[in-house]
């Protein structure tokens, strides 16, 4: 993990878009946190008492804002997205050892969070335990927030569900990442087929173990009484906009919905931002709500607002120096800024944890980053 979450953290002097209703921007003012948990945060300097924080960050000419939530595309494919033979390279995986896989999704995780990513939502097609186990070791040791989708057709059982839950549980490298929500597991019903033996004991697993459903409304509404019991659903591509859901297709998007892709290119938030800059349903806000709000929000996974009394998933975005900067610090020009994907990342914290200080990242370190060089170099 990052810097210890138990430690008081005040963040004073940047721009704040809260993302809610009662203080939705502040020019210029300050964040306090203690034991993971946003406090405070107002306009203005802090309050004498909120000096004496043990760690400051003082930040002007910077932002912050919640943290971003991408998915569904592949944590796998995404790690040789830009090779040739990507599909091959995935396929190779498996011969890995578990320390060498782990190391290679750990690293692609530090990298999304190097963009401004705290949570990652995966659909993961590879069922073996090696390579369950080698996603929730990775994101724990990362500190980045992972649900890991399970492809309702991929799997024989109820019990084969709550097999993998179980190796999940074994996998964490800390039990905290399955308390506080860093590691949590979701189930994609695509399609109609096999939904008739989705029985009651499909529903008491995926209700026991908080597994959230990711189905099409068009399947949800004519197998409502199959799956009107689940706690936790997701409902894609609905006709009319209500929460919790997703849109998979962009130009569809609707509010106050999120957006998910298979496409796993665009678990990258700079690729992702610019789609949204021009939508027809959308505005300047509307790239950075997408996925710093409306994602979180219908995920129910991160932080969807910075409000006292969440758990904090923020970033701090620097506008001071180039190539992003320096901008003139308005509400205006940060949105425009961020539709464009034009920003630094210098701070991230996760469930309050400092995951990223100063541009480096404290849990991935130079020496990780150079065995994985070493491994896809040998994987070709």
């Amino acid at each position: 993990m990052g810097l210890n979450e138990a430690m008081k953290i005040l963040i004073e002097g940047p721009s704040i878009i809260a993302m809610n209703k009662q203080k939705p921007f502040i020019q210029s003012g300050y964040i306090y946190i203690d034991r993971g948990v946003t406090v405070a945060y107002n306009e203005g300097v802090p309050p004498p008492e909120f000096e004496f924080a043990e760690y400051v960050i003082n930040e002007k000419f910077a932002v912050v804002l919640p943290g971003f939530t991408v998915g569904i595309g592949n944590m796998l494919e995404y790690l040789f997205q830009f090779d040739r033979n990507s599909k091959e390279l995935v396929n190779s995986l498996s011969k890995l050892s578990r320390s060498d896989l782990e190391a290679l999704i750990e690293v692609a995780l530090a990298s999304l969070t190097y963009n401004g990513v705290t949570s990652v939502i995966s659909l993961v097609t590879n069922l073996e335990e090696k390579v369950i186990s080698s996603l929730v070791a990775a994101a724990s040791g990362a500190w980045t927030r992972l649900r890991v989708v399970l492809p309702f057709s991929s799997l024989s059982s109820s019990h084969e569900l709550e097999g993998i839950a179980k190796a999940v549980s074994r996998g964490v490298k800390d039990i905290e990442a399955l308390n506080r929500g860093i590691i949590s597991l979701g189930l994609f019903i695509e399609n109609e087929k096999r939904i008739n033996s989705f029985s009651s004991e499909w529903i008491d697993v995926v209700n026991k173990m908080n597994i959230y459903i990711y189905t099409p409304a068009q399947v949800y509404k004519r197998y409502y009484k199959e799956l009107v019991n689940i706690k936790n659903i997701v409902l894609l591509d609905p006709e009319e906009a209500a929460t919790p859901c997703l849109y998979t297709v962009h130009t569809l998007w609707k509010p106050p919905c999120g957006f998910i892709s298979l496409d796993s290119s665009l678990l990258n938030p700079r690729k992702l931002l610019p789609m949204f800059h021009s939508l027809e349903n959308g505005d300047i806000y509307t790239p950075a709500y997408m996925l710093a709000h409306f994602n979180p929000l219908n995920n129910n996974i991160g932080m969807h607002s910075i409000n006292e009394g969440m758990r904090t998933d923020i970033l701090i975005i620097s506008f001071k120096d180039p190539p992003y900067g320096p901008i003139p610090i308005s509400e205006y020009s940060i949105f425009k800024a961020l539709s464009n994907a034009f920003y630094n990342v210098k701070t991230v914290l996760i469930d309050g944890e400092i995951v990223v200080d100063n541009s480096l990242h404290l849990n991935v370190g130079e020496e990780k980053v150079r065995k994985v060089r070493t491994l896809i170099e040998e994987l070709k």
